[in-house]
């Protein structure tokens, strides 16, 4: 079972749809969206890759019944939804230069809402349900600068992408199957904070260096007792490289996956993909510390000039 892999054909049809879509867009916004879209396609290189946005609908296809036309039809919902959001968090964290993009966020949006209004009726749980995940979101990016959701309220750290969880209660009240939304909604915030996690630790220096607000820097300024933003870079790396700081951020993510162990949604691929996340920052982990050990003694001073070096 091969979580990524195993769609390489539906994912390139997915985006060839969302392609044609945009390409049908007024002259100054398709080539605009087309050059965004490419910043995203998994299969170009140097491409942003954000894997669940796209697959999620795979991963819970064959569990629940899905005909391929659907899966594809809500996987390219699903990227015109993630590209609307993108742009939001850009406009966020930028300055006025990012408005230039808020006519083909409404465009995405708009196109976003093709995929999904089809399948369900105005009175819907789904719409419900909608209102309920987009007001999550705000909530949640909102807040973040001064919440320390990492050590707060972690749930407000997944709910920063809870317009994903549109995808399964999508699937699950299309199929029948609304008794289960609850688990996976739960589901869900347990990946999604562990796919955070994962990407705060490989954009640590650059969220330092700008203010952003980051997991493994939470954790850093907790425990030397240092709040983030007066954290240095020799600090965060004496935390990571020589008090095990890493080890301590990737059992976090490892006690996330054994909740994941005994789930009734249907969904293995989702599964081995939060595995497969949570062994990664596993093996860097354990990685640092076999250096360490190996290099004790004479060897000490070498490591420390190498990983400490700013």
């Amino acid at each position: 079972m091969d979580w990524l892999h195993d769609y390489d054909k539906e994912l390139r049809l997915v985006f060839q749809d969302c392609s044609s879509v945009i390409s049908g867009f007024p002259d100054s916004l398709r080539i605009q969206g087309l050059a965004y879209l490419e910043q995203f396609n998994v299969f170009s290189t140097g491409s942003h890759k954000n894997y669940i946005s796209y697959l999620l609908p795979f991963w819970l296809r064959d569990g629940y019944g899905l005909t391929e036309a659907e899966a594809r039809g809500l996987s390219a919902g699903n990227i015109f939804c993630m590209l609307y959001f993108f742009i939001q968090d850009d406009l966020m964290d930028s300055d006025n230069s990012a408005s230039r993009m808020l006519p083909l966020a409404n465009l995405l949006y708009v196109e976003f809402l093709n995929k999904y209004r089809p399948l369900f009726p105005p009175e819907s749980l789904f719409w419900l349900c909608f209102n309920r995940y987009i007001l999550e979101w705000a909530e949640s990016v909102a807040g973040e600068a001064h919440g320390d959701y990492f050590r707060n309220d972690r749930l407000k750290i997944s709910h920063k992408a809870s317009p994903l969880k549109l995808t399964s209660t999508a699937i699950l009240l299309h199929t029948g199957n609304a008794s289960l939304i609850p688990e996976a909604e739960d589901i869900l915030h347990t990946v999604l904070l562990t796919l955070q996690m994962l990407d705060d630790y490989e954009d640590w220096e650059q969220d330092l260096a700008e203010g952003s607000y980051n997991c493994l820097l939470s954790l850093a300024g907790h425990h030397t007792g240092i709040d983030q933003v007066a954290l240095t870079k020799a600090q965060v790396k004496d935390y990571i490289f020589t008090k095990g700081g890493l080890a301590a951020y990737a059992g976090t993510a490892l006690d996330n996956h054994r909740k994941l162990e005994n789930c009734r949604l249907n969904a293995p691929h989702l599964i081995a993909f939060h595995q497969f996340m949570a062994g990664n920052l596993q093996q860097m982990a354990a990685a640092i510390e076999a250096e360490k050990q190996l290099l004790q003694g004479g060897g000490l001073g070498y490591w420390l000039s190498k990983h400490m070096n700013l």
